[in-house]
């Protein structure tokens, strides 16, 4: 289930690309994705020296060289990249690697990504770390409008329902308590996983059933035929080709680019929902 749940927000792996070493400035790690995908935004990605092999967005991202994954870092590849700044959640910067970092003299910044509330304050940590306050602050504004066009987007009487499918083996679909639910709130749909602690629990077939959902919402990253499957399995949704796909995952990692990826989403919904 562990592992299913990281792919959630984790894009696949890409090859490890040869070491940067004509890096100005401050070098800077990041074993976030999240955190990658905004530095870039600020305009510094190139002092990334190193980042997880998850760190795939945007495309310029994967030729940073990389120094393992999100839980399992590799310690020497940080230091060989003689950073200035690691950024890594609070998991990861504690222990034998927080340690060596601190005796190598490089500095650290704790982050979490994990909601839609955690994303402001991360961006304006990343500004002030980096010395791009304003540009963080502009990042900010353009993220909260984001924000307001996204609120009741898709609202409609009765509203529309959705389920999103995170994983399909087993089927791992997104609840009210996750930030793929949270964002189905802000924009006025029915979210029918109304689990509140569980993020991403894992459902039944039947369960599938008993909700009924008006448009299915294929999330997962694993490949396989989702439509098909659920058609099979009775769900009306399917059925009836109701089914969104997402070919980018923007939307699985919370950040700037998963606010821009649900204004489109709401609008698609209403369409295939025929609202």
């Amino acid at each position: 289930m562990k592992s299913i749940l990281l792919c959630l927000f984790l894009a696949t792996a890409c090859a490890r690309p040869a070491e940067r070493t004509d890096v100005g400035g401050p070098r800077v790690v990041s074993l976030i994705p999240n955190a990658t995908e905004i530095i870039f935004d600020l305009g510094l990605g190139d002092h990334l020296v190193g980042a997880t092999r998850y760190c795939d967005r945007p495309a310029a991202a994967r030729r940073i060289p990389r120094v393992g994954g999100i839980l399992d870092v590799s310690s020497e590849a940080v230091l060989a990249t003689r950073p200035d700044l690691v950024i890594g959640s609070p998991k990861v910067l504690r222990g034998h690697l927080a340690d060596l970092l601190s005796k190598a003299g490089a500095d650290t910044l704790v982050l979490d990504f994990d909601t839609a509330e955690s994303v402001v304050p991360g961006i304006r940590a990343l500004g002030r770390a980096l010395n791009r306050g304003e540009r963080a602050d502009r990042l900010v504004r353009t993220l909260e409008k984001d924000f307001d066009d996204l609120r009741d987007r898709a609202r409609t009487n009765p509203p529309v329902k959705v389920l999103f499918v995170a994983g399909r083996n087993p089927l791992v679909v997104a609840s009210r308590a996750s930030f793929i639910g949270d964002l189905l709130e802000r924009m006025g749909v029915e979210n029918v996983v109304t689990a509140q602690r569980i993020p991403y629990p894992t459902w039944s077939l039947e369960q599938m059933l008993r909700a009924d959902p008006d448009v299915l919402l294929d999330g997962a990253v694993e490949a396989g035929d989702l439509e098909g499957s659920m058609a099979a399995g009775g769900i009306r949704a399917a059925r009836e080709g109701r089914v969104l796909s997402f070919a980018d995952h923007a939307l699985l990692r919370p950040g700037p680019a998963a606010v821009r990826a649900a204004l489109k989403l709401a609008d698609d919904i209403l369409v295939s929902a025929g609202r």
